[in-house]
């Protein structure tokens, strides 16, 4: 193959066309070429160069730094070089086949005397390379850049990225208000306290004209996945928000919804509009994920989209699909060797297989859950959804409360809008005999907007607390609405049964056990009482007496 390009390592560092001449580029231009051609295939995830080269920069300031040295680094190569240098979302990488890496070790150190100020980092990589015994080969795999440390900066880039425009205000007057600005702001709260996307700032959007920006435009700038847009009307004390949910790449509008909604309660700060709005919004990016993982080849795929549609899969009860969430969370690890979310993910996966009944040996799968958060701790000790992750483990299959408390604590000192932690907080009063501070708990982790396919999830257990706090009608109707997102999961089978039971109405708690000895036909009132934690308390004692008595076997 015709190699266009050559660099030289060693001593001066240097870009040469094959045709003759140098290159003439900057201190960050020449970083990112060595970073490249030194990288594995030349392949380098946006996060890391972010990270190596603008260590001091704010997140949505280093991406749009690193847009620009790739634009400028295109320019100086040429038209024809530049096309060595492809990116998407989540990579960045250079044709190392058509590169031809010329010098060694006897013209020089690695970059001799080459340094950039105030990127220690940078510094970091450049001196361990230079440290090396050998430099034999760019594409060996023991490399920095796997295995590398994840900052708290970089832990979302396994989220799809998404930007919201300030909504356009329509009125009959030509009176202007901040209202647009407003409902567009609230939603990218909604949308960053979800934990589904990693999400453009406000202030970054407002930088587009709502009325004249293409969603190409939006896209090329931020790096976005998807786009939101619309228009707002007022009447009166009420508005109606007009909602645009686009594809940023191609183009495509997913979906146009209307919401309606009071200016009171978006001034209190408890827009259900909104609410709905980063729902819907997140139901759809994972129906979009799950699609894709269907019919194309996982190695085209990008991360986010393994990372969703294993997210969802996990909350499947059918064996094989619930199978396939283990299998896209793999590839997703040896992509990303040692991310934190990746490894979370997984040890949820051995979490869920105990609780849905799947699992065929609870020690195992207990065993590789723990070993899992503790891996994802190492790399970032303060990682909130690892602290859940070790919580869930201590208070659901340990029955470690004091341990399960612990975790649940650092996972809210680190983000006290942890949905998850929140819930299972909830979970562990009931069984801790304290159900109303359950319910207080689970209901706050309710209206922080969960993740799509997690909220049966969500439902199924808060429905369990209120069940707890003797709020029978109540935990009907979440085990209700749980159930219409997934019939088949046993607890909120169990919890309806039970609340029915309590609730005088026996013929239909019988109706539900026959449901749910069909989903566990192995169930028994023994295997209730070693699994559940709350059987020890009074009430969890009454809820073994009303499974008896709506049918299921000793």
């Amino acid at each position: 193959m015709n190699k266009v390009l050559k660099i030289s390592h060693f001593g001066a560092f240097g870009v040469f066309p094959s045709s003759g001449g140098e290159i003439p580029l900057g201190a960050k231009h020449q970083a990112l070429m060595a970073l490249l051609s030194k990288a594995d295939g030349g392949v380098r995830t946006r996060a890391f160069l972010e990270h190596t080269l603008w260590s001091l920069a704010q997140p949505e300031q280093a991406k749009a730094s690193l847009r620009t040295a790739l634009s400028t680094l295109r320019r100086h190569l040429g038209p024809e070089v530049s096309k060595l240098i492809s990116a998407n979302r989540e990579r960045v990488v250079l044709d190392l086949d058509k590169v031809d890496l010329i010098g060694s070790s006897e013209n020089g150190s690695f970059m001799d005397g080459f340094e950039l100020p105030h990127e220690a980092l940078f510094s970091d990589w450049l001196l361990q390379v230079r440290d090396e015994p050998s430099y034999s080969s760019p594409r060996r795999r023991a490399e920095l850049g796997e295995g590398r440390e994840y900052s708290r900066a970089v832990l979302d880039e396994l989220l799809p990225r998404i930007a919201v425009l300030p909504f356009v205000y329509r009125a009959p007057s030509r009176g202007t208000t901040p209202l647009g600005s407003m409902l567009s702001e609230e939603l990218v709260r909604h949308l960053s306290r979800s934990q589904a996307f990693s999400v453009t700032s406000y202030l970054a959007s407002r930088q587009f004209d709502p009325q004249t920006v293409t969603p190409t435009e939006v896209a090329s700038v931020t790096g976005v996945t998807y786009l939101v847009s619309g228009m707002v009307h007022v009447r009166g004390r009420e508005f109606r928000l007009k909602v645009d949910l686009q594809d940023a790449c191609r183009e495509r509008v997913l979906w146009s919804r209307e919401y309606d909604g009071s200016l009171e309660e978006l001034m209190a700060g408890e827009c259900e509009a909104l609410q709905d709005v980063s729902q819907q919004i997140g139901q759809t990016a994972v129906g979009e994920a799950v699609r894709l993982v269907q019919f194309k080849p996982l190695a085209n795929l990008e991360s986010h989209t393994l990372l969703m549609a294993a997210i969802s899969l996990i909350q499947d009860m059918r064996p094989d699909q619930f199978n396939a969430a283990q299998d896209l969370l793999g590839v997703l690890l040896q992509r990303e060797p040692g991310h934190p979310l990746a490894l979370t993910w997984m040890g949820f996966w051995h979490v869920m297989r105990v609780q849905k009944g799947l699992s065929h040996d609870r020690q195992l799968d207990t065993q590789l859950a723990t070993h899992l958060a503790a891996s994802s701790l190492k790399v970032d000790p303060a990682f909130s959804l690892a602290h859940t992750l070790k919580g869930m483990i201590s208070s659901h299959l340990l029955f470690r409360f004091d341990l399960a408390q612990t975790s649940y604590d650092l996972a809210l000192k680190d983000n006290p809008n942890e949905a998850l932690a929140l819930l299972l907080m909830g979970d562990m009063r009931a069984f801790q005999n304290a159900p109303d501070e359950a319910v207080r708990f689970t209901d706050a982790a309710r209206r922080l907007s969960p993740l799509g396919p997690q909220r049966y999830y969500f439902d199924s257990v808060s429905a369990t607390v209120q069940l707890s706090a003797g709020h029978y009608a109540r935990a009907l109707a979440l085990a209700n609405r749980s159930l219409q997102a997934n019939r088949l999961f046993p607890s909120t089978l169990r919890t309806k049964a039970i609340a029915l039971e309590l609730s005088g109405r026996g013929e239909e708690a019988r109706n539900v056990v026959r449901e749910l000895m069909e989903v566990s036909p192995d169930f028994t009132l023994s295997r209730y009482s070693c699994e559940v934690p709350a059987t020890a308390v009074s009430s969890g004692r009454e809820w073994t007496r009303a499974l008896r008595a709506a049918g299921v076997p000793e």
